[in-house]
């Protein structure tokens, strides 16, 4: 507990910045698009009290290391946890302050996972990814079972490493499938490994962080056992924790193996090949409407690296507090939004596409991250049915505006929003269709 406690003893002078505005639960009104569809925190929306939201969380936070509050109760776990750390708190308050809400909260996740132990289904597959090297359970030696499915071609000499993740290797197969089938076509040379392990990010996320390290260094040291300088994914939460998150928890050895390797998400790859017409699209006859759903971890969540500040804090006139050398902060903006987009316009001649009104930086969450989805059903089912009741109220003026019939699709590029936005869909019986843009562009593309 000492550990976690010195961690959230450095957010102190956050929790006391907090001025309970609320921009932690709404996008700031510049970016309001609509009336309907303008908040931003999707655990305030299902906790419907201030403990939910990011600064409701930093007074809990607050409560704790002042010992004003003694005991974690079970409600107080779950408003703690029933988060998807979707980032959307900490980038709206930046807007017009420097403090580190995401940080704020994630470290209290820390503090109370350590002090009274993880959720119990969160622990459970934090058990089952030691003894199968992934959260589901699975049989390691299945994990590129897909291939057998496909016609992949793949380099095992290659210096580029297609990192298949687990969700995309056992629940969203064909997810994965479309993403190779597309790097074969245009020719780009990768290999595969059946030794990859989970990238670590269910027990990272749920608070289990020291027990997800032995996975960061595995990978790390799979990486360079196997010459490695580039990694290519289509899953964001495997793709932010091994650009993003990693680096902050490795030791000096495993860094600079970390630092020898460039990363990239599909959309990049597909971007980049659209742009040098690797990629040709055919003519639709009838074209659809789409609109696009940022993952948070392709987004907030991808934003570079940044190393931990270190310098001397002090206070000028006594209440000022400033930073030197001037620290520098992750405020959302510079994820991964624009190559998906341009990926969009580029099959303008195959498909219409529509933005939401959430979207980029102040996205709304699927529901489906932070161990939500696994420990809080009832929570995901209500995010993602707030974000689909989003998408369909565009794609219908869409239709409307073109007064014709014509078929609505929902795009994102995880496999994680692909399997919360399939069961909302189906349990919504909205006219609507749900494609990763992988499949969207490998349908759509001459081959």
């Amino acid at each position: 507990m000492e550990n976690s406690k010195k961690l959230l003893q450095k957010h102190v002078d956050d929790m006391w910045k907090c001025s309970h505005c609320s921009l932690c639960k709404y996008p700031p009104l510049a970016n309001v698009r609509s009336a309907r569809f303008s908040q931003v925190c999707c655990s305030m929306d299902y906790g419907m009290f201030h403990a939910w939201s990011g600064g409701g969380k930093l007074n809990m936070a607050l409560s704790l290391l002042e010992e004003r509050v003694t005991e974690i109760t079970e409600e107080m776990r779950d408003a703690i946890l029933q988060c998807t750390l979707c980032g959307a708190c900490d980038t709206s308050c930046k807007y017009s302050t420097d403090i580190e809400v995401f940080e704020g909260i994630f470290d209290l996740r820390r503090y109370v996972v350590e002090k009274i132990g993880p959720h119990p289904i969160h622990a459970k597959f934090a058990d089952k990814a030691d003894e199968f090297h992934n959260p589901y359970g699975e049989p390691h030696e299945n994990r590129q079972a897909w291939i057998n499915e496909t016609n992949v071609k793949a380099n095992s000499g290659s210096k580029t490493l297609f990192f298949t993740g687990c969700t995309a290797a056992y629940r969203q197969k064909d997810m994965v499938q479309a993403s190779v089938e597309i790097l074969n076509h245009i020719g780009y040379d990768f290999q595969l490994s059946n030794d990859e392990f989970c990238c670590g990010s269910p027990i990272y996320r749920s608070g289990m962080v020291e027990r997800a390290k032995s996975f960061f260094a595995y990978n790390i040291e799979l990486f360079d056992t196997l010459g490695i300088e580039e990694i290519v994914t289509a899953c964001p939460g495997c793709y932010a924790m091994l650009a993003v998150e990693y680096p902050a928890h490795l030791d000096e050895e495993h860094y600079e193996m970390w630092k020898k390797i460039k990363f990239r998400h599909m959309v990049q790859v597909i971007d980049e090949a659209l742009k040098t017409q690797k990629i040709k699209i055919k003519e639709q006859l009838k074209k659809p409407i789409v609109t696009y759903h940022d993952p948070c971890h392709l987004g907030r969540g991808s934003e570079p690296y940044i190393p931990e500040w270190k310098g001397e804090k002090r206070k000028v006139f006594n209440q000022i507090t400033i930073f030197d050398p001037p620290k520098e902060y992750r405020r959302g903006a510079k994820g991964i939004y624009e190559e998906p987009r341009r990926i969009l316009k580029r099959l303008r001649n195959s498909l219409d596409f529509i933005e939401m009104f959430r979207i980029a930086e102040y996205a709304y969450c699927c529901g489906s991250g932070g161990g939500v989805k696994a420990a809080y059903p009832d929570m995901a089912n209500q995010v993602v049915s707030e974000r689909l009741d989003e998408a369909d109220f565009v794609l219908q003026k869409a239709q409307k505006d073109f007064n014709e019939e014509r078929e609505k699709i929902l795009v994102s590029a995880c496999p994680f929003c692909k399997t919360n936005f399939e069961d909302g869909i189906g349990a919504s019986g909205k006219n609507l269709t749900y494609k990763d843009i992988s499949q969207l562009v490998l349908e759509m593309m001459e081959k």
